[in-house]
């Protein structure tokens, strides 16, 4: 196979990745805290064939270098839940899951049948010192207070503290599936941040932009057509110059 021909799969190739990401965003954007996310390429030089020392080219080829999450915070969605809260800032809820310790913006939670608090998907969620958070089996659901500072309480007095974290590179945290998130950067308490407040009764809507993503889609596939056009014009000339050379006596 011929150098364009190669040039033109990769860029097609890279097209095609970032389509799947676009659908991706598109598919998310009902998603309690989802991040809407980008790939990102770069460009790989080879030799051109034939090229020597002094002579010849490079060829550009263009390489999936990674995907890139957009922090950028959410609107506010009020539920009327009072286990479910909005991160007005740059926090993260502590939560546990096998044996692990990861975090979520993904304020939407509940009390399972053990009276302990979880998010919906069934993760613990941790107080700051670490524990999973236990009501009592009298406490009314509809009397349950979360203040900004994330101190949980209910008619029989404080019950938990929520751990809230801050870190200096979020982008760089791992997804876990869902709206878990991994890291290998040691937490900062809340206490130590600025700006981060809890806001009860509400949750964060994903920062998906459905129109911008719409639009987005629709240059990918217009590119991915010219460019499929062109790798078809390309072959056909190929062809017929091989059909003239062919007939040379």
């Amino acid at each position: 196979m011929d150098t364009a021909l190669l040039v033109g799969l990769a860029h097609k190739g890279a097209l095609k990745r970032r389509m799947d990401v676009v659908a991706h965003n598109l598919a998310n954007m009902s998603t309690t805290a989802f991040k809407k996310e980008n790939v990102n390429f770069k460009q790989h030089l080879m030799d051109a064939p034939g090229a020597t020392a002094t002579s010849g080219g490079k060829i550009s080829y263009v390489i999936d270098f990674g995907v890139v999450r957009d922090m950028d915070q959410g609107t506010m969605q009020n539920t009327g839940n009072p286990l479910d809260v909005f991160i007005d800032g740059k926090g993260f809820l502590s939560v546990q899951s096998g044996g692990e310790t990861l975090f979520t913006r993904n304020g939407r939670m509940a009390i399972n049948k053990d009276d302990t608090l979880t998010l919906l998907s069934g993760e613990p969620v941790l107080d700051n010192n670490g524990q999973r958070i236990q009501f009592d089996d009298d406490d009314d659901l509809n009397s349950i207070y979360i203040s900004e500072d994330g101190v949980i309480s209910t008619n029989n007095g404080e019950v938990a503290r929520l751990a809230v974290s801050t870190f200096a590179n979020p982008a760089l945290m791992k997804k876990r599936g869902g709206s878990l998130y991994e890291t290998n950067e040691a937490p900062q308490e809340v206490e130590a941040a600025i700006d981060v407040a809890l806001k009860q009764r509400a949750v964060e809507s994903s920062n998906v932009n459905p129109v911008e993503a719409m639009v987005e889609m629709i240059d990918v596939l217009r590119a991915y057509e010219k460019a499929s056009r062109n790798s078809s014009s390309y072959e056909e000339m190929r062809k017929d110059s091989l059909g003239r050379l062919s007939k040379v006596q």
